[in-house]
C-alpha cells in the first residue's frame, strides 16, 4: 500500500483527543514524566551494569568495555532511528485520523528493522578485528572486548523488534505501556547482571548476555501487550512487506535520530581513538575513567531524550490538527523544562563528579583523571537539551531536512574537528574543551532557527497548511 504525502485536513474533529485539546504543559508532563521514567529505569541498567563491571572486575574490564561500547551505541542508535521514524509518522496519522496509514507505517516497520539489523550485525562481527584496528583498541583489553561486544552484536536483532513495538506504544500516546516494558527489561538486567558476574563468574560476557536476555523477556512482554489492545496501532501482516516508499519515509523521519544518537557512537569511537593517540603513555585509565563518566552522561542525560519524545508526539498531533499556537507553545514548555535539568546536571558534574565516579571505582588515578575531564567536558550541558528539542519539534512536523542539520551541526561540523585541531595545535588536554564549546554554540542556534521558523509558522494563519510545510 501506498502512503500518500498530501496535506492534512486541519478541519477533522479531533475534539476527543487530550493531546489536541488539554493544557500543553499538563500533556507535556503527562507523556514525559512516564516516559522519562521508563527511560530512567531503563538507562539503570546500563549504569549498574558499568558499577558491576568496575566492582566485580575491575578498571582494566571498564576500559574494555568502554573501548567497545560505540559499537553497541551504533546499534542501538540505527534500531532507535527506525523506531523514531515509525513514530513520526504514526503519531501525525492518528492525530490526522488515518488509521490504516498508521498501521501500514508500523507494520512495515518491522520488515525494514529485522532486515537492517541481520545484515549490521553480521557485517559488524565478521569484521570486529578491523574496527578494533580502527578504533586503536589496545591489544592488551581486545580479549575482553571481544567477549562483551559478541554477543551483543549477534543478538541485538532482538532489540531491533522490541524497539519497534515500545515505540508504538509511545506513538500511540501511551507511554506507560512503554515504561512498562522498559522497566521490566532494566530490573531483569540488573538481576542477571549480579547472578552472573558475581554468582557465576562470567565476566564481562555475563554482562553481556544479561542485556540480551533482559532484552528478550521484554520482547515477549511487548508483544503481549500489543496483542492485548494497549497501543492504538495495530500489526497487520498484509502491510508487513509494504511500498518502498514506506520504508524511506521512515528512514528520512528518523535520519535525525540517526545523526544524533550515530553522532554519540562516533563521538565515543573518535575519543577512544584520540585518548590512544594523544594520551598514548596511559590510555587505559583515561579511557577506564571517561567511560564511567559516558555511563553517567548517558544516564542523566536520559530526561532530555524523554522530553524530546514528548515534544515530537505533542508537535506530530497538533502539527498533523494544524493547530500551530499549540506546537509553539510545547517547544517552549519543552525547552524550559531541558534549561532547568541542564542547570542542575551541570552543577553535579563540573562540579560533584567525584560522588559519582567513587561509586564505580575507588582507583585514585581514574578518580583524578574522571575529576579533570568532568569538569571541562560537561560545562556546556545547560544548554543540551536545545538542540534535541528543536530535533524533536521539526521530526515531529515531519521535516527530515532542519531535524537532520540541527543534530548534524553541533557533532559534526563542530565537535569533530574541534576534537582534531584543538589537541592536534594546542595542549592534548584542550581536547575536552572540543564539548562545551560544540554543546553552547550548537545549542544556541539550533534555539534560534526553532524560533524563528515558529515565529514565521505561528504569525502565517491565513496559508493553507501545504504551504506551511516548507519547513
Amino acid at each position: 500500500m501506498s502512503i500518500q504525502s498530501s496535506s492534512v485536513d486541519a478541519e477533522l474533529d479531533h475534539a476527543d483527543t487530550p493531546l489536541l485539546t488539554s493544557n500543553i504543559t499538563k500533556q507535556f508532563l503527562l507523556i514525559a514524566i512516564p516516559t522519562t521514567l521508563g527511560m530512567v529505569i531503563n538507562g539503570l541498567y546500563s549504569f549498574v551494569d558499568a558499577i558491576f563491571i568496575s566492582k566485580g572486575i575491575g578498571s582494566h574490564a571498564m576500559a574494555a568495555v568502554s573501548a567497545v561500547f560505540p559499537i553497541q551505541m551504533l546499534l542501538i542508535a540505527i534500531s532507535t532511528m527506525l523506531g523514531s521514524g515509525m513514530a513520526s509518522l504514526v503519531s501525525r496519522y492518528l492525530g490526522a485520523k488515518r488509521q490504516k496509514d498508521a498501521d501500514t507505517v508500523f507494520s512495515a516497520s518491522f520488515s525494514l528493522a529485522i532486515t537492517i539489523a541481520v545484515i549490521l550485525c553480521l557485517l559488524i562481527y565478521f569484521n570486529l578485528a578491523a574496527i578494533f584496528d580502527f578504533l586503536k583498541v589496545p591489544q592488551h583489553l581486545r580479549v575482553n572486548a571481544t567477549d562483551y561486544i559478541t554477543p551483543i552484536v549477534l543478538f541485538w536483532i532482538i532489540g531491533f523488534v522490541s524497539n519497534q513495538i515500545t515505540e508504538g506504544f509511545r506513538a500511540s500516546g501511551n507511554p506507560k505501556a512503554m515504561m512498562q516494558v522498559l522497566s521490566s527489561a532494566s530490573i531483569l538486567n540488573i538481576i542477571l547482571d549480579a547472578v552472573f558476574i558475581f554468582g557465576f563468574g562470567w565476566g564481562v560476557s555475563g554482562a553481556a548476555w544479561a542485556t540480551i536476555i533482559a532484552i528478550f523477556v521484554a520482547l515477549l512482554l511487548g508483544i503481549k501487550l500489543q496483542k492485548s489492545g494497549e497501543s492504538e496501532v495495530g500489526f497487520n501482516r498484509e502491510y508487513l512487506f509494504s511500498s518502498i516508499k514506506v520504508h524511506f519515509r521512515i528512514l528520512s523521519l528518523g535520519l535525525p535520530v540517526l545523526m544524533s544518537h550515530g553522532g554519540f557512537s562516533l563521538t565515543l569511537a573518535a575519543t577512544v581513538y584520540s585518548i590512544s593517540t594523544f594520551f598514548s603513555e596511559q590510555p587505559d585509565t583515561i579511557i577506564a575513567a571517561h567511560g564511567i563518566l559516558v555511563r553517567c552522561y548517558m544516564f542523566l542525560f536520559l530526561p532530555i531524550i524523554g522530553m524530546m519524545i514528548a515534544l515530537q508526539t505533542l508537535s506530530g498531533f497538533n502539527y498533523g490538527a494544524g493547530q500551530y499556537q499549540r506546537v509553539r507553545s510545547a517547544y517552549l514548555v519543552a525547552i524550559s523544562a531541558s534549561t532547568l535539568w541542564g542547570l542542575m546536571v551541570t552543577w553535579l558534574l563540573c562540579f560533584n563528579a567525584d560522588l559519582l565516579i567513587r561509586l564505580f571505582t575507588n582507583d585514585t588515578q581514574v578518580i583524578a583523571q574522571g575529576l579533570d575531564i568532568a569538569k571541562v567536558c560537561f560545562a556546556g550541558f545547560i544548554t543540551a537539551g536545545f538542540c534535541m528539542m528543536s530535533s524533536g519539534l521539526f521530526q515531529g512536523m515531519g521535516r527530515a531536512l532542519p531535524a537532520t542539520f540541527l543534530d548534524a551541526a553541533r557533532n559534526y561540523i563542530l565537535l569533530f574537528p574541534l576534537m582534531y585541531l584543538l589537541p592536534t595545535y594546542f595542549a592534548k588536554e584542550d581536547l575536552w574543551f572540543a564539548f562545551p564549546i560544540a554543546d553552547v554554540v550548537g545549542g544556541v542556534f539550533a534555539l534560534s532557527f526553532s524560533l524563528i521558523t515558529l515565529q514565521y509558522l505561528t504569525h502565517r494563519e491565513d496559508l493553507p497548511l501545504e504551504h506551511k510545510k516548507f519547513i
